[in-house]
């Protein structure tokens, strides 16, 4: 008798983006990181498509595209039209003549030109004014870091009486249904998907409860658009670098406090107006 185990669902950056609308996609493209991080995360020949159209501001006929490979790439090409379909980057159109053509969104187009050429509205992160005297070195960043997650990790086997985690990752834990309440018990337990989760290595792992997360944004209160922007000027950022937080909202101070207690930031003191950037790889 065989036994099929369940896997995890551990989405990567393109599965996560076609699982949300239209509108949040569109959305999406107004925030230049998220521009050049999804493409800079698009295989070989899809960015080769991209670039090569990124500054013709009108269709181009199909069969002048499929023109750009060889014969024996129509899979690859049919491919990559079927994943930037799907991720909203371009769409078909009928151009003069009755001919089908592609067009690069002009959202994504104009905040992926100002990410790469420089211009328009300013994206990446500032440091502070004035220098922090105590900024921290990356190897205390790198054990601040696994510090704080090692106690998400040490609490999902039953360490609860040495580990403290926040309301918000126990949130998290029940969501994404890595632990659980039995019935007539207080405590949480861990579940089937819980011990999967533990075997997963770290980067993984944080990426998995950051999806978690981003499923609950929208019920905490958050824009789940700014959370994703957020993120993704993070990915662009140097780590160990301090940067301002002194234009941030009320909604992306939440956000980073959470990130803070998840231990994917740094920041001194909750007063403090800087963070330091630490990302798990």
């Amino acid at each position: 008798m065989s036994v099929q185990q369940r896997t995890l669902d551990c989405k990567d950056l393109h599965s996560y983006l076609k699982t949300l609308t239209a509108t949040v996609l569109d959305r999406l493209y107004n925030h230049p990181a998220t521009c050049l991080a999804v493409f800079r995360e698009l295989p070989e020949l899809s960015r080769l498509y991209i670039m090569r159209i990124l500054f013709v501001d009108q269709a181009v006929p199909k069969a002048i595209m499929g023109s750009w490979v060889s014969p024996n790439s129509a899979k690859e090409l049919e491919d990559i039209v079927k994943l930037l379909t799907e991720l909203r980057l371009w769409q078909e159109v009928e151009m003069q003549g009755g001919l089908k053509g592609w067009l690069l969104n002009p959202t994504f187009r104009r905040n992926l030109k100002g990410a790469l050429l420089g211009g328009g509205n300013e994206w990446s992160m500032k440091p502070p004014t004035d220098a922090d005297p105590k900024a921290r070195g990356i190897a205390i960043l790198d054990e601040y870091a696994m510090g704080r997650w090692e106690c998400v990790l040490h609490f999902m086997v039953g360490s609860h009486q040495h580990e403290v985690i926040s309301s918000d990752a126990l949130q998290i834990l029940q969501h994404a249904g890595l632990m659980k309440k039995e019935p007539g018990e207080n405590q949480l337990t861990i579940t089937r998907d819980g011990f999967q989760f533990l075997l997963m290595d770290t980067s993984a792992q944080v990426w998995y409860f950051l999806l978690q997360y981003l499923d609950t944004a929208t019920a905490r209160g958050l824009d789940l658009i700014d959370c994703l922007g957020f993120l993704f000027q993070l990915s662009f950022s140097t780590l160990g670098q301090d940067y301002s937080t002194d234009s941030m909202s009320d909604g992306l101070q939440k956000f980073l406090q959470h990130l803070r207690e998840f231990g994917l930031v740094y920041q001194r003191k909750v007063v403090t107006h800087c963070i330091t950037f630490k990302f798990s790889d």
